[in-house]
């Protein structure tokens, strides 16, 4: 019986001693997580890359609780309904007596009459719209800020114009006028564009020309309210705590709230009725702990004055209460029930946008599962056209389903850029940008064997007639990169399309992996060429000239290993796949893409990208080269506003990383590597040389039609601009 108690008593010491597992974002130090976890501390940190995998490790058991934004709040609610609940709200410090974040209102003056009977919002027509504009250092994102207008009209959508435009002329067509300052499209050229199409739309401004107000105080909410007050429009639509602080006590009479059931309302209204309500955002935890960690919580976020300088609870406090205090949320609730009380639009699959959707082709069930976080954040943020996700298990199945229009998009590794382009007729709309440091390491190098008396019998390109070359796969970056290289120089006979057979003339023999897959190529390559270009490669029972690691050639290191193994006269990598610890770099000399050979031997030049045959970028976003011009520059669109909240941006409020982990997995959608989307307007030396490796197989591909690859977003607005007559 003793015994028995004992086990018992250490079962319960044992239970009451479990930490709680706190979702640490990168936001939060690995000093701060240390003091958290100081002395006898019942917290510790379990590092999350965002809101969207601190949900999946509460969901899953390998998280106990976390920090959410409401928007947070909103995306977890689509997946995890039920598993994780709010247990406290996080209000800011300066507006904890408010019930909501904030309010949306739509302010009209009193003389203004509801309708009757008929369209609910037929008095708004023509009545001129006063709106505080598009800004990424404000809170409310383009859901929220086109709520309004979209819930007052009924939305005609024309398929020969953008989602975006779509939207104007709905607004037009309705309001008539408005001020509506700030950025309408991701990109500034596209937005200036259309300011000229519609300058109906900035004719209430102070500013008509440069489409802004003169006060831009609270990110232009008081210059709507000017607007309003001034007499240019009937409707300001602002949140609700400007409207209190705009209007003295003897102006309330003058003005009134219009309802979103198009009811009117005093401005001294306590209950003001609010087209949205945004709840704040909360602590949320898993659902089978929320009592006990409630219990603790309280305990541990007390009165700051209560806790031990420096102690656990103190930093702990320090974070969830820097610029919050944690309230209470009366009575049990679920995540749908606490978002309901002021959202109306919980759930994120019904919304109805203008434009084609935007098929995303995605590989693996992981990669997939993040795709569709995204698409059901997109409409959180209010972008269009919607995303879907369309699952295949390979790169080639991906190229073949939006060759076949299954698919619209995917992103691709560049070394498959020629692939892309020559076999499937796919072609680039975005180019992804990478930091300096790891740009370093997309550079395609031409490598010699250093001889034991340095007499190179290889000095410039036009000794390699007649010549051995090891290529890590057919149609790859390193093997474009030459044939680039070889065609500047002058090296070949003509400037032919067909560059399987300009190798042939060339070269004596090759290792090209791959050559032979029917995945690769666009139509059968002539037998005696793909033999030539096979030739090198290993001879074990019979030559192995595949895609995998039965060639031991295969690959960058395969390419070195051809060349160390005597098979090839000079081989041609991508410096960042090769691993030092693997290679003597010494053994190496480069030659230069100006077929002079390096100063030194190895890759640690001083300019390597002086010597380099190309410097590339990481990845690209690819359509189908048919795409309608329409379809195109929505997309484009569409990932640069994706971009603007989901990407790397200073004002951006993240909900998840739309080029970072997820799950705690890299490289899903994009590579993690990617540090922003760049247009093909882009002046970035990267995406210039990469567009200029691409340049000639372009001209090849196009065969006369018209390729999008070489109508830039700039070329597009342009085309739209003189369609405006």
């Amino acid at each position: 019986m003793r015994t028995l108690f004992l086990v018992i008593l250490a079962a319960v010491s044992t239970y009451a001693k479990q930490k709680y597992k706190f979702c640490a974002p990168n936001s939060i130090d690995d000093g701060t997580c240390a003091a958290i976890q100081r002395g006898d501390s019942q917290v510790t940190c379990l590092r999350v890359s965002d809101d969207a995998e601190c949900a999946i490790r509460l969901a899953n058991g390998e998280a106990d609780f976390g920090m959410f934004s409401t928007d947070a709040l909103l995306l977890t609610c689509q997946y995890y309904p039920n598993e994780i609940v709010p247990i406290f709200e996080l209000r800011h410090k300066d507006k904890s007596k408010q019930e909501f974040e904030f309010q949306s209102v739509a302010v009209v003056p009193a003389d203004f009459k509801p309708v009757k009977s008929g369209s609910t919002f037929a008095n708004l027509k023509d009545a001129g719209l006063c709106h505080p504009g598009f800004s990424k250092a404000q809170w409310w994102n383009d859901y929220i800020l086109k709520y309004f207008e979209r819930n007052t009209y009924n939305a005609n959508c024309q398929k020969d114009i953008t989602a975006i435009e779509n939207e104007l002329e709905n607004i037009k067509s309705f309001f008539g006028k408005a001020c509506r300052p700030g950025d309408w499209a991701a990109e500034s050229n596209f937005s200036n564009a259309l300011k000229k199409k519609y300058p109906e739309l900035c004719a209430l401004c102070d500013d008509t020309t440069a489409c802004k107000y003169n006060n831009e105080e609270k990110h232009g909410h008081v210059g709507a309210l000017n607007c309003l007050t001034s007499g240019r429009g009937k409707v300001a639509y602002v949140a609700l705590e400007y409207v209190r602080q705009y209007f003295k006590e003897n102006e309330t009479a003058q003005y009134q709230f219009l309802c979103p059931d198009g009811s009117l309302q005093n401005l001294t209204s306590n209950a003001p009725c609010a087209w949205v309500k945004q709840p704040w955002g909360a602590i949320a935890a898993r659902k089978q702990l929320a009592t006990n960690l409630t219990q603790d919580l309280n305990s541990w976020l007390g009165s700051p004055t209560s806790f031990a300088a420096e102690s656990w609870t103190e930093s702990l406090n320090r974070v969830i209460q820097e610029d919050s205090i944690v309230t209470d949320i009366l009575g049990s609730t679920s995540l749908l029930s606490y978002l309901a009380r002021g959202r109306k639009d919980v759930q994120l699959s019904d919304v109805q946008s203008c434009g084609n959707v935007i098929r995303w082709c995605t590989m693996g069930s992981l990669e997939t599962a993040k795709c569709e976080w995204i698409a059901k954040q997109a409409i959180a943020l209010g972008i269009e056209p919607k995303i879907s996700c369309w699952q295949n298990n390979s790169t080639f199945g991906c190229f073949r389903d939006i060759a076949d229009n299954r698919a619209d998009i995917m992103t691709i590794d560049s070394n498959y850029g020629y692939i892309a382009r020559q076999a499937y007729g796919l072609t680039p709309i975005l180019y992804t940008e990478i930091n300096e440091e790891t740009s370093k390491n997309n550079m395609i190098m031409a490598v010699l064997r250093k001889p034991e008396n340095d007499n190179y019998t290889i000095k410039n390109f036009h000794q390699l007639k007649g010549r051995t070359a090891c290529f890590p796969e057919y149609g790859g970056i390193a093997w474009l990169s030459f044939i680039k290289v070889a065609r500047m120089n002058h090296i070949f006979s003509t400037d032919s399309c067909d560059y399987p057979g300009l190798l042939d003339n060339l070269l004596s023999g090759a290792c090209t992996p791959g050559i032979e897959d029917p995945n690769r190529v666009s139509h059968t390559i002539n037998s005696t060429i793909v033999s030539k270009l096979c030739s090198v490669c290993p001879h074990e029972n019979g030559i192995i000239c595949s895609l995998n690691d039965d060639n031991r050639y295969y690959g960058d290191e395969g390419a070195l290993t051809c060349l160390n193994e005597g098979a090839g006269d000079i081989a041609f990598v991508e410096i960042g796949n090769i691993r030092e610890e693997k290679n003597d770099f010494n053994r190496y000399r480069v030659l230069c893409k100006n077929g002079s050979l390096a100063a030194t031997t190895g890759f640690n030049l001083d300019k390597p990208e002086h010597c380099a045959l190309s410097v590339i970028v990481d990845s690209e976003v690819v359509v189908r080269r048919n795409n309608t011009e329409i379809d195109t520059l929505n997309t484009v669109l569409s990932l640069l506003k994706l971009e603007d909240w989901l990407g790397y941006r200073v004002y951006s409020s993240r909900v998840l990383h739309v080029y970072g982990k997820f799950n705690n997995t890299d490289d899903l959608l994009f590579k993690s590597s990617t540090i922003g989307l760049v247009p093909a307007t882009s002046k970035i030396e990267s995406v210039l040389a990469h567009k200029e490796l691409f340049s000639h197989i372009d001209d090849c591909t196009s065969a006369g039609s018209f390729v999008i690859a070489n109508v830039t977003l700039i070329t597009l607005v342009v085309m739209f601009f003189f369609s405006m007559n």
